[in-house]
């Protein structure tokens, strides 16, 4: 039985298709905590089909196990700021994360507000998307201008739910993958067609695959070559389908040594990011790549002063942020990837830049599920960790005491769970324990 957090959703209304004098009215129902009046955004979609195909490829993945199967949780959250509207979310596996990009000019207004929420995709909602077309004057809002919350005014919706842990910790993982890996392959449109078009059909490979470039287009292989991007679970590229006939492009990033994959299509004024872990049965939740940000001591300082500077800001500037708080832009990256790691801020691998939004729930918790720190902690607080020499220390075990070597090239641990992992699915708690002791946490 897989662990979860108690918490409410609490939507003013279902979301829902409705009309207006001017037309059809497109309404996504937010949980907003103590918010009276949850204003996000409000505007003209200015190609309806478009955006519909979107949101509907968002909850195809959030509705979807591409493993084993688990409790899905069906309210992605959305993040309004003055340039773009996000909405993002993970397959019920946890294995695939996704985001949907709105930029302002999608739309005949500005976006009103600022700020994080869930919003309520139910099955009416996906039914009524799918009927619209371009030539209707939909307009989509995000949240409703005025809600009474009595017993004869308007009804409260209250959703409760198991909120898993795997998903706050997925949000945080992905934030951590995502600056490593580098761009690989750049496919316009009908490239990309037809890379969907000739992935197999039948069971997919029970391995890894890689996409090699080829004459202008890519050829599956089942070998590592230079430049390929690696896949495990080819069928979970499918959800990108049916927003591939009007795609401009397809751009792909990865990295060798995790086998992490990145995958956005560019629609002109939208663009959908999806990020597959490196293997099907592999959430990213479980992944441990936070942990070097959760326990580095760079940031510490800088923590409290970039976080007052955030605001929902669709890009956080490095170089800004250093200018006006004095720091080096060194420990302001540090801060951000922290920050990252506690829910307070997405990336965007297109921009390269960190993000602000805030996740709707206790972000005190993310640290303590982490059970590697925790049981580090321990060690630590239990005497269980002695230097032995520069940077090299002696860490109990359950039957035998560890050597840890910490080096800039990477640390080492002579654990049986790092010799199988190498430092894949991040530190181990002996590592962690040592990185702890070297940076006088008491």
């Amino acid at each position: 039985m897989s662990t979860a957090i108690a918490h409410s959703y609490v939507y003013t209304e279902p979301s829902a298709l409705g009309r207006n004098t001017r037309g059809p009215e497109l309404h996504l129902a937010t949980c907003t905590g103590a918010l009276e009046h949850p204003w996000f955004f409000s505007g003209r979609l200015r190609e309806p089909r478009l955006t519909a195909d979107l949101l509907l490829a968002l909850t195809e993945v959030v509705r979807t196990h591409f493993w084993q199967p688990r409790p899905v949780l069906l309210d992605p959250v959305v993040t309004a700021s003055a340039a773009v509207l996000r909405l993002e979310g993970f397959s019920g596996c946890c294995g695939v994360y996704a985001r949907v990009d709105l930029a302002a000019e999608a739309f005949d207004a500005e976006i009103l507000g600022r700020g994080t929420t869930n919003v309520d995709f139910n099955d009416p909602m996906r039914t009524a998307l799918a009927r619209l077309h371009n030539e209707a004057q939909v307009e989509l809002s995000v949240g409703r201008g005025e809600v009474r919350l009595d017993h004869q005014g308007d009804a409260v919706v209250e959703k409760k739910v198991r909120l898993p842990v795997r998903w706050v910790k997925g949000f945080s993982e992905v934030q951590a993958y995502q600056p490593r890996l580098s761009p690989r392959l750049g496919l316009t449109g009908a490239e990309a067609r037809r890379l969907l078009r000739d992935l197999p059909r039948s069971a997919p490979p029970k391995g890894a695959s890689w996409l090699v470039p080829a004459g202008g287009g890519l050829r599956l292989s089942q070998g590592a070559a230079p430049g390929a991007v690696r896949v495990a679970g080819l069928h979970r590229l499918r959800v990108l389908a049916p927003l591939l006939g009007r795609a401009r492009g397809l751009r792909v990033w990865g990295e060798d040594a995790s086998g992490a994959s990145a995958w956005q299509v560019d629609l002109g004024t939208a663009r959908f990011f999806l990020m597959l872990s490196p293997e099907v049965e592999r959430g990213f939740s479980g992944e441990g790549q936070v942990l070097d940000a959760l326990t580095a001591g760079d940031w510490e300082v800088a923590l409290p002063r970039v976080r007052a500077e955030l605001n929902w800001q669709a890009e956080l500037d490095p170089q800004a942020l250093a200018r006006r708080t004095g720091l080096t832009p060194a420990r302001i990256e540090g801060a951000l990837a922290a920050l990252g790691a506690r829910g307070l801020a997405g990336y965007d691998l297109e921009r390269g830049r960190f993000f602000h939004r805030e996740l709707p729930f206790d972000l005190e918790r993310i640290e303590a599920l982490q059970p590697r720190l925790a049981a580090a902690r321990a060690l630590l607080a239990e005497g269980g960790v002695s230097p032995a020499g520069d940077d090299d220390y002696r860490v109990r075990g359950t039957d035998v005491v560890h050597q840890v070597r910490l080096r800039p090239e990477g640390d080492r641990c002579t654990c049986p769970w790092f010799s199988k992992h190498q430092g894949t699915r991040g530190p181990c708690k002996h590592i962690l324990a040592a990185r702890l002791a070297r940076d006088g946490e008491d």
